[in-house]
């Protein structure tokens, strides 16, 4: 009886393989897949991070009561926001640039482009900054690469008559992620 058994055993698996294979898939609900989206430009991860860092860790007000409530990103590349000069003095940054800066800037406030520093510029300060709806307004000047593999970037902050931040991020690729590791040259605070 073993024998019968083990031979009707060996039969049925083998039939039922024959079976699997003459139609692989047969039985089976198969999903479509949608692609994942490209991975972001390196350009926009160095941008964020240099972002996530001017706004969530030195900004003058990262740590205050009222946090900030918008971000207003000057539209173009400024060549020296070290030195709290916002104004653009490039052409507009890429649409997919901005649209892939945006999407990674979900831990930060409401993140907007604007053609300039003077239109959210408020007169009259709100809160704690003279920028409307108690945002601030930065610029970012082009990424530089460094020989040692590093990218520098400026990065410029205005949120007021008194409130302002200017200096020059390092940035390394660490763990495939672009990530602030110091400052260089001159930091302008006011």
């Amino acid at each position: 009886m073993r024998l019968r058994a083990a031979s009707f055993s060996l039969v049925l698996a083998a039939a039922l393989a024959g079976c699997a294979d003459a139609n692989p898939g047969a039985g089976t609900d198969q999903v479509d897949m949608p692609p994942s989206p490209p991975p972001p430009s390196e350009q926009s991860q160095i941008y964020s991070a240099a972002l996530h860092q001017l706004i969530l860790v030195d900004n003058p007000y990262a740590t205050a009561p009222t946090p900030v409530g918008a971000v207003y990103i000057v539209d173009g590349p400024a060549s020296r926001s070290a030195e709290l000069v916002i104004a653009p003095d490039g052409p507009p940054f890429d649409t997919e640039l901005k649209n892939e800066i945006t999407a990674q800037s979900a831990a930060l406030p409401p993140v907007e482009f604007v053609a300039g520093p003077e239109l959210p510029a408020n007169p009259a300060p709100q809160g704690l900054t003279g920028v409307a709806g108690d945002g601030v307004i930065v610029g970012l000047s082009p990424t530089r690469r460094q020989d040692d593999g590093t990218v520098h970037v400026g990065a410029g902050l205005w949120c007021g008559i008194d409130c302002g931040l200017g200096l020059t991020y390092v940035l390394d690729r660490i763990d495939g992620q672009w990530t602030v590791t110091g400052t260089t040259g001159p930091v302008s605070v006011s």
